[in-house]
């Protein structure tokens, strides 16, 4: 699904006349809890793969080997937040400062 909704964007702007539009992701992660799916495992999974994916310049289908800038969310737990259950827990790190799973940055 990355690759699908970054490369629908891509096309919807060309077809405006928009070429070579630079992408950026402010905002992608996985729950570490709260949810169907959401597991350390599965968060550390998934961002780790996102990170590969930065650093290595692997781009999209619709544009191989042009990087993206990636942020990730979130750094922190964030326990106060209102709303769905999941939505807490989407840091690296926990609301105590110790790292919730071990993602390598290099």
């Amino acid at each position: 699904m990355f690759d699908a909704s970054i490369d629908a964007f891509v096309y919807a702007m060309e077809k405006e006349g928009f070429n070579d539009i630079l992408v950026m992701v402010t905002e992608t992660g996985w729950p570490t809890s709260g949810t169907d799916g959401a597991s350390i495992d599965n968060a550390f999974t998934y961002n780790e793969n996102i990170v590969r994916r930065a650093l290595n310049n692997v781009g999209t289908p619709k544009r191989p080997g042009v990087g993206l800038d990636i942020f990730l969310f979130d750094m922190f737990d964030e326990n106060g937040k209102s709303g769905e259950e999941f939505e807490r827990h989407f840091g690296i790190f926990g609301d105590n400062g110790i790292k919730a799973y071990d993602i390598r940055f290099n």
